[in-house]
């Protein structure tokens, strides 16, 4: 079965030549490259220059990396390379982390200011900070946008929804109560399927090949075929990042 990683930190794995390579094998047809600060931004667009139609970059500026010395420089690439990628992440608000909140609602303010600009849809990391990061979207009228790895509260998911939205399942579907709570909620129409590579779950650092994993899960909690989630989030996918791959439109 054919799935799209959408959302890895490629840049962060070690042997990344072995590890795509894993994935290919595994059915993995495409992955969501996304950055979170200058050098990693660099090295995605790296890698999807060397793997053409296969990674596709998404350049950000993760709330975790707020406290850097070339933070200009980095806003000035997203600007300048965003018309180019599939989408603007990884970025958002984390209010569980000591960077003052008034920091990090300005740097997501001038960053959704260029995905609405650019039309770009917006991969979203929202921790204690949900209803604002919502808010914010549509503040700024953001067309598209995935809230990753969404483990708050189920209130927000109808208006999430609503507005054409979507959420991520991660490897986490397997264990993590909160966010299976979550994406129960979700219509698979408003799903996506990740991994967060190489994020370590239960011991063991991820990579795109794991998605089978995610997969697996999700099938079990919406009680469906892996076949029915593997052709409809990959399908969401193409629609949601407007992927051309090779031999296929976008």
């Amino acid at each position: 079965m054919q799935l799209i990683d959408t959302h890895a930190h490629l840049d962060e794995i070690k042997d990344i030549r072995e590890a795509l390579s894993r994935a290919k094998e595994a059915g993995i047809r495409a992955i969501i490259g996304v950055g979170s600060d200058l050098a990693s931004n660099r090295k995605i667009l790296d890698l999807a220059s060397h793997y053409p139609g296969y990674v596709f970059p998404a350049l950000g500026l993760h709330p975790w990396r707020l406290n850097t010395e070339d933070l200009e420089a980095n806003f000035s690439l997203i600007e300048r390379e965003l018309p180019g990628c599939v989408g603007l992440g990884e970025v958002g608000l984390d209010f569980a982390i000591q960077t003052p909140k008034v920091q990090q609602r300005e740097v997501l303010r001038r960053l959704l200011k260029m995905a609405a600009r650019e039309r770009k849809p917006v991969l979203l990391h929202a921790r204690r900070a949900w209803a604002e990061a919502l808010d914010l979207l549509k503040a700024y009228e953001v067309e598209g946008a995935v809230f990753h790895w969404f483990s708050g509260p189920t209130s927000l998911l109808q208006e999430i929804f609503a507005r054409g939205y979507f959420i991520s399942a991660t490897p986490a579907a397997a264990y993590s109560e909160n966010h299976r709570r979550a994406l129960q909620k979700a219509p698979l129409n408003q799903l996506l399927l990740e991994t967060d590579s190489p994020e370590v779950y239960q011991g063991t650092p991820s990579e795109p090949k794991d998605l089978q994993t995610v997969l697996a899960s999700v099938s079990e909690l919406y009680g469906k075929e892996k076949e029915e989630i593997a052709v409809q989030t990959s399908l969401n996918a193409q629609v949601f990042f407007k992927l051309s791959m090779p031999g296929e439109s976008s």
